[in-house]
C-alpha cells in the first residue's frame, strides 16, 4: 500500500512517477516482509534497488527504534540506494512522512528513533554495531576475502535477535560466497528464502531485446548479467558454451 500510493521514483524517461511495482517486485516486497533471511538473484537493471529502497523507507518510518544498515560492495553503491530513499522520502505526502532529526547523504535519523545508515562492506563498518535490518547489495561483487570477513561480522548481529532481518541482493559473479549461500537456499539447507527473477519477467524484454543485448555486448556477458548464470572461469581456451 505504501509503495503504490506514497513512494515516488525517478523514471529514466518519464521523470518523477509513483512507483508501480511489477509482479516480481510484489513478490520481493512480500518476501522482505514475511521472512527473516532473504537472498535474491536478479538480472541487471530490473528495479531491485528501487524495490528495496521503498521497503526500507516504509520500515524505518513505521517501526520505531530500528537501525537499518544499507551496505554495498562500494560506498558509492550504498549512497545510490540512500539517494533513492531520500528522494522517496522528500516526495511523500506531509501527513504520511515521518519527521527527521538528522538528514544527510550517508544516514537518515527519524524522530521515532529509527535510522538508516549507508556503509561499504568492510568488517570494521559493522563490528560492535546493533542492527535490526541489513541490506547487502551486489554481494557477489565483493572480493572473496572481504566477503567472508564481512559476512562473519554481519551474521552474529542478526542471529542475536528473534526479529532481525537480512536481505542479500545480487547478480551472479562467479562461484563465491554468494553462490554458496544461494545454493544452500535453493536446496533447502538453510533458512534463507530465495527469490529469483528472469530477464523476461521485466516488461518490455523479449527475444528481440535479448538479441540486441547480445549483439551490443556478448553472449557470455548476457548469460552472466541477465540469464543470471554462475559462470566460473571465463578465460578458458575453449569457450564455455562449446
Amino acid at each position: 500500500h505504501f509503495v503504490n500510493n506514497f513512494f515516488h521514483i525517478q523514471h529514466p524517461t518519464r521523470g518523477k512517477v509513483k512507483f508501480e511495482p511489477f509482479a516480481y517486485q510484489v513478490r520481493l516486497l512480500h518476501s522482505y516482509h514475511d521472512y527473516r533471511f532473504n537472498i535474491n538473484m536478479m538480472p541487471r537493471q530490473s528495479g531491485k534497488t528501487t524495490c528495496a529502497a521503498g521497503y526500507l523507507l516504509w520500515y524505518a518510518m513505521f517501526h520505531p527504534d530500528q537501525t537499518v544498515l544499507v551496505a554495498a560492495h562500494k560506498y558509492t553503491g550504498a549512497q545510490e540506494i540512500m539517494q533513492r530513499i531520500r528522494y522517496g522520502y522528500e516526495l511523500c505526502d506531509d501527513y504520511i512522512r515521518a519527521g527527521v532529526v538528522s538528514y544527510n547523504k550517508g544516514s537518515i535519523e527519524f524522530e521515532n528513533g529509527s535510522r538508516i545508515i549507508a556503509s561499504a562492506t568492510s568488517p570494521s563498518a559493522i563490528r560492535g554495531g546493533s542492527f535490526n535490518y541489513i541490506l547487502l547489495d551486489e554481494f557477489a561483487f565483493i572480493p572473496d576475502n572481504i566477503a567472508e570477513d564481512f559476512y562473519s561480522s554481519v551474521y552474529p548481529t542478526i542471529a542475536s535477535g528473534s526479529t532481525t532481518k537480512l536481505v542479500i541482493i545480487s547478480t551472479p559473479n562467479g562461484l563465491n560466497l554468494y553462490y554458496k549461500i544461494w545454493t544452500e537456499a535453493t536446496e533447502n539447507r538453510s533458512d534463507f528464502k530465495y527469490v529469483d527473477v528472469h530477464w523476461s519477467d521485466v516488461p518490455g524484454r523479449d527475444e528481440q531485446w535479448r538479441d540486441q543485448q547480445i549483439k551490443n555486448t556478448s553472449e557470455e556477458q548476457f548469460r552472466k548479467e541477465h540469464e543470471c548464470e554462475f559462470i566460473g572461469s571465463t578465460n578458458t581456451l575453449i569457450n564455455a558454451n562449446k
